[in-house]
């Protein structure tokens, strides 16, 4: 495979509403906050009149890629019950292989509430259900290596077991030329398993695809620079987004890239941006394509995908980023 995603197999289920109901539901703008089943199954009673798709930050990342045309894979735990089947024909449909066995007993289906106001910002209540039984059992080495790049998710840190599946991917990697890719998921995340993700990007990541806020709570003083492996890390490659102003591509030897943004043709929901950045940049990485083009590509994609509701590949994608940036590979 060109990219291969392990993350959080969530259900993303969308609605519009107003900051008003954000008020209600007692949930800080912006923000994602984890919710058990019975606050869940509460707020989704409340929601109204929503839209499901195939969701969870890797997992939107792989779909973007599959879209762009990378021949790509995901590796995520639902349960066999509607919203897994939900997920599994969502992720699919955009030419991803998912073949991870789906749990018959114990929770439920991760499921992520995206409250999306006027603005375009999301606020998010997830249950992390199904998905926290991601486990080594369910990584095939061979895949791994066989695989150029292998996009891990930040969230998975918050789970022992999920981290021995960390493991099990870098032991992979380690055996073969494929590269080790880290999504750092938000900034909170960062700050609960910062020297975790230090030592990752010391000795086992070569790709850190992150934005800024989520950078500075790894790097603190020392510097984007200090991930680099000429600058005492492990890292080939940091790309760091900027929202509406673009991201920064940091390599070895000195290397940067300022790729300036393409302006959205219209904000409706800033859900997944980074995600579709992410995997438009290792889309053109693994196409051989030189850092700025995959930058570029990266910042198309997200444009589009803002100008929707939800995460998911917008229709014509490869062609509409084939417009802005004719060698996609």
């Amino acid at each position: 495979m060109d990219v291969l995603g392990i993350g959080n197999a969530i259900v993303d289920v969308l609605t519009q509403t107003d900051d008003d109901t954000i008020t209600a539901f007692d949930l800080p703008k912006g923000g994602m906050t984890l919710v058990d089943q019975d606050q869940a199954e509460s707020l989704y009673a409340k929601a109204g009149q929503t839209t499901e798709r195939s969701g969870g930050s890797v997992a939107n990342s792989i779909a973007i890629a599959a879209a762009l045309g990378s021949d790509a894979g995901y590796v995520g735990k639902v349960h066999d019950d509607q919203l897994g089947t939900s997920f599994t024909e969502s992720i699919r449909s955009h030419g991803v292989s998912f073949r991870t066995p789906a749990l018959t007993e114990g929770p439920s289906t991760a499921r992520c509430l995206v409250l999306v106001t006027p603005d375009g910002e999301r606020t998010m209540g997830t249950y992390l259900g199904a998905c926290t039984a991601l486990g080594p059992s369910d990584i095939d080495q061979d895949e791994v290596a066989g695989s150029a790049v292998t996009l891990i998710e930040g969230y998975l840190a918050d789970t022992e077991q999920a981290r021995e599946t960390i493991g099990k991917i870098i032991d992979a990697s380690a055996k073969s030329e494929a590269k080790v890719a880290l999504s750092l998921s938000d900034a909170l995340c960062v700050e609960r398993h910062r020297e975790y993700f230090r030592e990752l990007a010391a000795a086992n990541i070569d790709i850190i695809v992150a934005d800024e806020d989520e950078v500075a709570a790894l790097v603190g003083d020392d510097g984007i620079e200090s991930l680099l492996k000429d600058k005492g890390g492990n890292c080939e490659i940091v790309a760091v987004t900027h929202g509406a102003k673009g991201s920064t591509i940091h390599g070895v030897g000195g290397v940067r890239h300022e790729i300036e943004p393409r302006p959205a043709d219209e904000l409706v929901d800033t859900t997944g941006a980074g995600d579709a950045y992410a995997g438009g940049f290792l889309h053109g990485i693994t196409h051989g394509l030189d850092l700025d083009v995959a930058g570029r590509i990266g910042s198309v994609a997200a444009s589009h995908v803002v100008a929707q509701l939800g995460a998911q590949p917008p229709e014509n994608l490869k062609a509409k980023v084939a417009q802005d940036v004719p060698q996609t590979g």
